[in-house]
């Protein structure tokens, strides 16, 4: 299974070049373990993966992963792993950005390849917004909310109070609702005519 890479501009292609076979994929819907939901002309899909490199600032899809976060970022080794094997995070999902982030990516694609060219990732932290637990009809309608940082953080902030799971389940079975295409044809109205025997 070749490894995914998601992202682009500097840092996908500087990633590509240190992982020959990799599947660079520029947005992703959502992520559940081993799969990324991606919707392109052909619809909503999962792509299996077994490596995965996280280049975009998407903390959602890694929190939807399991990884774990302190102070708003995603916690890396000096490689880029994060919490969870096989899955790695560089330049703009670390919050860096620049001439940095060419550097980490291939950091990172050479340990994802188990080459790796010595330490040297770290995170920059963000703070997060105080929160309080939402019940879970307002965390659906925080995440429904337009994307972007301020909705990223807010939705952050609860993952570090009730666990990045949580959120998870609901998205992962919209994405499966998504793929089942056309809704079957309705039954017809039964009618209680007969009464009850």
């Amino acid at each position: 299974m070749s490894p995914l890479v998601l992202g682009g501009g500097p840092a996908a292609l500087e990633a590509s070049r240190h992982l020959p076979g990799a599947v660079i994929v520029p947005q992703a819907w959502h992520a559940e373990p081993g799969r990324l939901w991606v919707e392109d002309r052909g619809g909503l899909r999962a792509l299996l993966f077994d490596r995965l490199l996280v280049l975009d600032d998407v903390p959602l899809i890694l929190a939807a992963l399991g990884c774990t976060f302190d102070g708003g970022a995603p916690v890396v080794d000096g490689y880029g792993e994060t919490s969870q094997p096989g899955i790695f995070a560089a330049g703009p999902a670390l919050g860096v950005t620049g001439p940095e982030a060419p550097v980490q990516a291939r950091i990172a694609a050479l340990a994802l390849a188990g080459q790796p060219a010595g330490p040297g990732i770290a995170a920059r932290p963000r703070p997060l917004p105080a929160q309080e637990r939402l019940d879970p009809v307002a965390l659906a309608g925080l995440l429904e909310g337009p994307p972007g940082p301020a909705r990223d953080d807010a939705v952050l902030a609860q993952c570090a109070l009730i666990g990045p799971v949580a959120f998870a389940l609901p998205v992962g079975l919209a994405a499966l609702a998504a793929m089942a295409g056309e809704m079957p044809d309705p039954l017809p109205v039964q009618s209680d005519a007969g009464g009850l025997a």
